[in-house]
């Protein structure tokens, strides 16, 4: 065990995980920022070019957050909570709009069960039985005790 409580070996689930999602975002989000016509025009999902690229950044952005989890595995492990919730609203939007098309292109059913895959895979890295842990790994919870946070 470490000093988080954490096994070695989890923590070496949550640097690969977080090095994967990192890579993919770094890949995925730079095509999107530099020619995002082209990428989601593979997919078969046209839209304003200033919106797709604006996306990539985000993208981008995220693999960033990942990167960071695969150096520090702890202090950025709540990042995989955020990705839980925000994947599932985000699939639930997706779904809604392509349950309501008369004719959805398959490339937005693909990007969909991409980030349904990534929300799972996001829930099963995390550790929730030691979800009441991760503030005090994080010093929060003795800083809260003082007044601060």
């Amino acid at each position: 065990m470490t000093s988080s409580g954490l096994s070695e070996t989890r923590i070496l689930v949550i640097r690969f995980t977080c090095l994967s999602f990192a890579l993919s975002s770094f890949l995925l989000g730079g095509w999107m920022m530099i020619d995002p016509s082209s990428f989601w025009g593979l997919l078969g999902v046209g839209g304003d070019p200033f919106v797709q690229a604006l996306y990539g950044g985000a993208i981008w952005g995220e693999g960033t957050m990942f990167a960071l989890g695969a150096i520090w595995p702890v202090r950025y492990l709540v990042f995989f909570q955020y990705l839980v919730i925000y994947k599932t609203m985000a699939c639930l939007a997706g779904l809604a709009v392509l349950l309501r098309m008369d004719s959805s292109p398959l490339g937005a059913w693909l990007v969909l069960g991409g980030w349904a895959a990534a929300g799972v895979i996001s829930a099963m890295v995390f550790p929730w039985p030691q979800w009441r842990n991760v503030e005090s790994w994080y010093g929060a919870r003795a800083a809260a005790g003082r007044g601060v946070g």
